[in-house]
C-alpha cells in the first residue's frame, strides 16, 4: 500500500520534529526531509489545525510538536489530511448490497478499512522512532505493537 504524498510527508515532518525536540523551520525540515517547503508549509497549516504541532510565524518561527511522540498516532496524522475518510469510488448501491455476494463484500471491505484504522491509531511516532532505533524488522513491529 502506498501512502498519499500528503501523509507520507506529514509523517516524515513529524518523526523530524520528536527527533530535534524542539522548534525547527520549515527550511530544515523541507531540506532534511525532502519536502517541497511550499507543499510543508501548506501541511504544517493542517497539523496544526489537528492540534499535533505548534507554528510560530517570523524570523525564529518554525514548527514543535504539541504532544509527546508517544501521544500521536499515525491514525491522527492521517485524519489531519483527510477532511472525511473516502469512501469507495464506487460504492455498491441498491439492490447489488442486497444480494449476498454484495453484501459479504461491503462487509469485507468496511473491515479492512476499519481495521486498518485500528492499527494506525496504535502506532505511534515514538513506536516508529524506537523501530527505528532498534533496526526491528516488519514481523517483530507488528507483533509489539498488537501486544501493545
Amino acid at each position: 500500500m502506498k501512502l498519499k504524498a500528503s501523509i507520507d510527508y506529514g509523517v516524515r515532518a513529524m518523526m523530524y520534529l520528536a527527533i530535534k525536540g524542539g522548534i525547527c523551520s520549515s527550511k530544515e525540515i523541507a531540506e532534511h526531509m525532502d519536502i517541497p517547503r511550499d507543499y510543508l508549509i501548506q501541511l504544517g497549516l493542517k497539523l496544526r489545525n489537528a492540534g499535533l504541532i505548534n507554528a510560530r510565524p517570523g524570523k525564529n518561527g518554525g514548527y514543535t510538536l504539541v504532544k509527546d511522540p508517544a501521544e500521536v498516532s499515525i491514525h491522527q496524522i492521517v485524519a489531519a489530511f483527510e477532511e472525511t475518510y473516502k469512501d469507495p469510488r464506487h460504492p455498491l448501491t441498491g439492490k447489488h448490497v442486497e444480494d449476498i455476494i454484495g453484501g459479504k463484500v461491503a462487509n469485507a471491505y468496511a473491515l479492512i478499512s476499519s481495521s486498518v484504522d485500528m492499527f494506525l491509531d496504535r502506532v505511534t511516532i515514538q513506536d516508529l522512532l524506537d523501530a527505528g532505533e532498534t533496526k526491528e524488522d516488519k514481523r517483530a513491529f507488528f507483533e509489539r505493537i498488537q501486544s501493545e
